[in-house]
């Protein structure tokens, strides 16, 4: 058994490699294929889908950014729509009309102006064309008195039937009638401080100056008459009623002088009374100057004047009730303006007759509606000057009356 075994002696392999050495390859068989080719197929599976989420994110990336530029887009597209016109009416007013509650801030209006200016003098303010003259007259004519005028530039026919001083611009006749008026306010004073106020019944006077700033300038005694008039006006029975297209102290010679501006009521219409609301920061006040004509500011608050032509219609009728300039106080004190003279039915008032008070308000039903108190009173009843109170006082009464 020993002799026949083979000794079989194989050769062993280089410890180091080189160039000269043989490496044998076998060729792979099918199953190593196979698993090399699944393994592929495999890599480019998650290649692919890797590829694919890649490709999905990117494409919502590029469209979030559309999204977002088209959000802006059409952002501003809508505030510029809302400004177009909707039924010839900016789109935003009215958004802010139909959501915004303007505050009731204006607070009580003034309708009886001749009450509210009792015992001052009173500054008329405003431009050309709003009315500063018939208000002056209407003012005038309703408180009573003989009437003097200054004017250097009326036409002939303003201030139809009243004395006019000034005419041409003659600023010496304006200068010498001041004068006079000083010498007759020292007289009137002089007269109440001895024998009392009921002496000066009967010498009651108004005094308009048209556009006072410009006499400021040119008429020396301008400056006296306005101080002293300011201070000792209404007690001596002398009020003035100032007219302007200014409203600055400066233009009236009153810097420093606050107290003498204290003495009057400023009037103010048109567009002085929205500039002097604007400086008073009220809107919803700017808005109700806004709405009528008739619409102006007593000092700082509202103001509702009758109408034009009622304002007017008082003018011809109290035409009458004015007398001639004269500074004879006893001489006026004999023959009393018409407007202290009760009217027949008005005399005793307080003790008429139902049958009285009835014919009364029939007048004021028929003549009288839809016109203001002053109106009522001074035009239907006959109350004007110093009765205006009575006046008041009488309506009252009937109304609590019949109505």
């Amino acid at each position: 058994m020993e002799n026949n075994l083979i000794d079989l002696k194989v050769a062993s392999p280089p410890k180091q490699p080189n160039a000269h050495t043989w490496v044998e390859l076998n060729w792979p068989n099918a199953k190593t294929l196979g698993r090399y080719l699944a393994w592929g197929l495999g890599r480019v599976a998650f290649s692919c889908s890797l590829f694919s989420v890649h490709l999905v994110r990117s494409s919502l990336k590029i469209a979030i950014a559309l999204c977002d530029s088209m959000d802006g887009g059409i952002k501003h597209l809508v505030k510029l729509y809302d400004a177009l016109p909707y039924s010839g009416v900016p789109m935003s007013h009215v958004i802010e009309a139909s959501a915004t509650v303007v505050p009731d801030v204006i607070g009580e209006v003034i309708t009886d102006v001749i009450s509210a200016i009792e015992g001052t003098q009173v500054m008329i303010i405003g431009e050309m064309g709003t009315g500063k003259s018939t208000l002056a007259q209407y003012l005038a004519y309703s408180v009573g008195g003989n009437v003097r005028v200054y004017e250097c530039e009326g036409t002939p026919t303003d201030w139809a039937g009243l004395e006019v001083i000034g005419k041409g611009e003659d600023w010496e006749a304006i200068n010498q009638a001041m004068t006079e008026d000083l010498e007759d306010l020292s007289r009137q004073m002089q007269i109440r401080n001895e024998q009392g106020d009921n002496a000066l019944a009967g010498s009651e006077r108004v005094i308009i100056c048209e556009e006072y700033p410009e006499l400021v300038s040119k008429v020396p005694s301008s400056g006296e008459w306005l101080e002293r008039h300011a201070r000792r006006g209404r007690k001596a029975r002398r009020f003035t009623i100032l007219l302007s297209q200014y409203d600055r102290v400066s233009a009236w010679g009153l810097e420093g002088k606050s107290d003498l501006g204290d003495a009057f009521h400023r009037i103010r219409l048109g567009k002085k009374a929205q500039a002097h609301a604007k400086l008073l920061k009220n809107e919803a006040l700017i808005n109700w100057l806004r709405l009528d004509k008739s619409h102006c500011l007593l000092d700082d608050h509202p103001c509702k004047l009758p109408a034009y032509r009622e304002m007017k219609a008082v003018l011809p009728r109290s035409n009458t009730t004015i007398v001639q300039q004269s500074s004879d106080n006893k001489k006026n004190a004999e023959k009393p303006p018409e407007k202290d003279v009760k009217p027949a039915w008005g005399a005793g008032f307080e003790n008429d007759s139902s049958d009285s008070d009835k014919i009364l308000w029939r007048l004021i039903q028929r003549f009288g509606a839809e016109k203001s108190d002053s109106v009522v009173v001074t035009e239907v009843l006959g109350f004007t000057g110093k009765r205006y109170s009575e006046g008041i006082a009488l309506l009252q009464r009937l109304r609590n009356s019949f109505s």
